[in-house]
């Protein structure tokens, strides 16, 4: 439940993150844009207080995308000088809580199937009797 709990608090953030550069001026975006910003975490938050236990990967899922949005958009911030500096500073906040989902997430999701750590080696078979 804690996973849960801190993936919520993530979510969260991640979104207002996501506002942050409307605070300080206008920002185009296009709809499905912010139906990825706020839309899918304010419904994988719906499906985590719901107790649905697919929601984690899905989240995990959401994380891996940001996460690589955010890295293109810092990189391309460091090869072309014409991106905003607010545009770095959020993505690189991001890129950090974007890390965070992918590995609470992936927590949460073993922990909700019961796999506390990989299975170890079998043990070998002891040598036959006849065969000393």
């Amino acid at each position: 439940m804690a996973h849960r709990t801190t993936l919520i608090l993530l979510l969260a953030t991640l979104m207002g993150a996501a506002a942050f550069p409307h605070a300080l001026g206008p920002v185009t975006r296009t709809v499905p844009w912010e139906v990825f910003l706020f839309g899918l975490p304010l419904a994988l938050i719906g499906c985590l207080l719901a107790n649905q236990r697919w929601a984690l990967m899905a989240a995990v899922m959401y994380g891996t995308v940001g996460l690589a949005l955010d890295i293109s958009t810092i990189v391309q911030g460091l090869t072309k000088p014409d991106v905003p500096q607010t545009i770095l500073i959020t993505s690189e906040v991001t890129v950090v809580l974007n890390f965070l989902v992918i590995v609470f997430g992936g927590k949460g999701f073993l922990a909700a199937m019961g796999a506390s750590s990989p299975p170890g080696f079998p043990r070998p078979n002891p040598p036959s009797p006849s065969s000393s």
